[in-house]
């Protein structure tokens, strides 16, 4: 909740909010659904065709769609309190202690990936100093060097380089509104960056997907094609504290989330259903994307997250289908642990098939162990293993750097301490969780 002053009250900032965690779970353990489909011979790629067509074509369909509400949830909840700044004429938040609560969330969980990887599962790959510190920098991404087991965390150095760009942009958009007294007229000026970044992500999505470039250039890695999700973000962000301003004038788009939620989540099931189509390529393949299937996927992206994402960030919006399913005991747990699911799922299948230096043998490429192992047995080993690690990542590195880089900063600041809670906030009035969105990080993951 705001305060009189537009301030978040110290309670509603340290809460989580249980359907947000519930959709980090859903798109996680779809990323990993996708991958072990890949690894197990359900999906189809390039000359092989799918070992299951339906299902194939069901997990297909959700590449890459399902990483857009990770950057979504990112933008929207970390450039919050800079629209409050700019919109309400709050205190800025203090960059150091954001960029410091921002490396907390990151790093330490990302840097246990690393290690662990390289030294288990790539020892004899070290060829020095920089052969380490290169994923620890999260600096691998540029000149693309392939480590096994990290897979999918190359979306990680994006989503720091997004963080440290967030001050700035925020900067940039409040130097825009300046002078303006109309919040209609700020909303429109703040939103420009935002509209830039999409259309530049955009653009960067066609350069890296043209014939010329090739299947996964390295500038695939890079992080400007994440871009637009996270911007999308920032943009509902603004839709947001315009809501708080005037609650009897909120935008449009926000009154309809608010009414209708279910409406939403059926516009991101038809999305998907059109991606499963896969316009322009194969449907159930995972081949490297062509130009016209690469660009209309972008834009999918982005109405997918915006579908999925907005309903669950407006407290007005009640929905009882869509709190069963991301508001529920379980979803919550895995929504805590949904960074280490997203980071480790690719590590436990190295792991599970002894592919690996500390087994004696040189990481194989997945598409070699492609079925070898049957869909069923695979996914149900990785969940079991990657929920496990996933767990002892959170509780025994994550949470402690996390509160007490909180506690640090609260000092320095002045004010109470924070930390990451354990149990499930308080329900409102009707039962249900409170849904006013705190102020940490979405993470992606």
């Amino acid at each position: 909740m705001v305060n009189a002053n537009g301030a978040v009250a110290p309670a509603q900032r340290s809460r989580r909010v249980g359907r947000l965690d519930g959709v980090r779970a859903l798109c996680a353990l779809a990323v990993t659904a996708v991958h072990v489909s890949f690894t197990a011979g359900v999906m189809g790629a390039y000359t092989v065709p799918p070992g299951n067509e339906k299902l194939a074509v069901l997990l297909a369909g959700l590449r890459p769609i399902v990483l857009g509400p990770f950057f979504v949830l990112s933008g929207m909840l970390l450039y919050r309190p800079f629209a409050r700044w700019t919109l309400r004429g709050t205190r800025r938040p203090a960059v150091g202690p954001f960029l410091l609560k921002r490396l907390a969330r990151l790093w330490p969980a990302y840097i246990l990936l690393s290690l662990a990887c390289v030294f288990l599962i790539n020892y004899d790959s070290i060829d020095g100093v920089w052969y380490v510190l290169r994923p620890i920098l999260m600096l691998q991404v540029y000149d693309y060097t392939w480590i096994p087991g990290m897979d999918p965390a190359w979306t990680v150095p994006a989503e720091m380089q997004y963080y440290l760009a967030l001050p700035l942009l925020a900067v940039v958009m409040h130097w825009l509104a300046r002078g303006v007294s109309d919040p209609a007229r700020k909303v429109r000026r703040m939103m420009i960056p935002p509209v830039l970044m999409v259309i530049g992500s955009a653009a960067w999505t066609y350069y890296i997907h043209r014939p010329v470039m090739g299947p996964f250039p390295k500038e695939y890695w890079w992080p400007l094609a994440v871009g637009g999700a996270f911007a999308l973000g920032m943009a509902m962000a603004v839709v947001h504290v315009r809501a708080e301003i005037d609650p009897d004038r909120k935008p449009a788009l926000y009154r309809f989330a608010a009414r209708r939620p279910n409406v939403l989540w059926f516009g991101a099931l038809v999305v998907y259903a059109i991606n499963c189509a896969q316009p322009f390529g194969r449907p159930g393949y995972g081949d490297y994307e062509q130009l016209k299937l690469a660009v209309v996927q972008y834009f999918l992206l982005l109405a997918f997250s915006y579908l999925l994402v907005m309903p669950l960030t407006v407290p007005e919006a009640r929905s009882r289908t869509i709190d069963a399913i991301v508001d529920n005991p379980v979803t919550r747990y895995l929504g805590r642990i949904s960074y280490g699911i997203y980071l480790w799922h690719f590590a436990v299948m190295y792991f599970w098939f002894e592919s690996g230096n500390i087994f004696g043998t040189t990481p194989a490429l997945m598409d070699k162990l492609r079925g070898t192992i049957g869909f069923p047995e695979l996914i149900t080993a990785v969940v079991i293993g990657t929920v496990l690690i996933a767990s002892i990542s959170h509780y025994v590195v994550e949470r402690p750097v996390l509160n007490a880089v909180g506690r640090w900063t609260e000092r320095r600041q002045g004010t109470a301490p924070q930390t990451v809670p354990a149990a499930r906030p308080r329900p409102d009035g009707h039962g249900r969780q409170e849904t006013a969105v705190p102020e940490h990080t979405a993470a992606g993951r």
